[in-house]
């Protein structure tokens, strides 16, 4: 007899019914976890969100009362006046010294050879206007100058644009040759570009 209610138990709950319960608990457990999940997540960046405006208020009112104590003069009564030096800086005269006349061909662009003639005066300091005077150093500068003005299109130099890059050119080039002597500018006399 027992082992007639023992059939009877068994037919009454079949294996797919208790697999089908046990799927049941694990979906539900699923939902549960994912939603508790969820939850902590958001109260996670609730609590971030919370800190970053208390240090960001904190920050700012740091700031604002920095700001009033500075506008009111009261850091100076607790730090005291800052200490002022004057620093005077001898730059020297500016000198000019004029570069003889130069004279080459552009870099040829159709069947009609152009040239330039100039005449350069260039600026430096007081201290440093021996060097340019040194007639092995003026020959470099204006073998420097001729072999860049080779290399140039007459459309290069046309209107304004045009000469201040050249200006801009030329400086560096005479820089290059003088190193480390520095001019400061250079002011064109004459410009001709035929």
């Amino acid at each position: 007899m027992a082992e007639k209610d023992e059939e009877e138990y068994d037919d009454e709950y079949d294996d797919e019914e208790w697999d089908e319960d046990d799927e049941d608990w694990e979906d539900e457990d699923e939902e549960d976890d994912e939603e508790a999940e969820k939850a902590e997540a958001k109260e996670k960046r609730k609590k971030l969100l919370i800190k970053a405006g208390i240090g960001l208020g904190a920050v700012a009112m740091m700031v604002g009362l920095g700001y009033a104590a500075k506008l009111f003069g009261l850091t100076e009564a607790v730090f005291g006046k800052p200490n002022i030096t004057e620093v005077s800086l001898e730059l020297g005269k500016p000198v000019t010294h004029e570069l003889p006349q130069i004279r080459t061909d552009l870099k040829r662009s159709g069947r009609r050879s152009q040239f330039i003639r100039m005449t350069i005066i260039v600026q430096l300091n007081e201290q440093d206007l021996p060097v340019l005077q040194d007639e092995v150093k003026t020959t470099e500068v204006l073998d420097s100058i001729k072999t860049h003005l080779r290399g140039l299109e007459f459309q290069d130099l046309q209107g304004k644009t045009g000469s201040e890059r050249l200006r801009f050119e030329l400086l560096n080039v005479i820089n290059h040759t003088l190193a480390p002597v520095k001019a400061h500018t250079i002011l064109f006399k004459d410009l001709l570009i035929q």
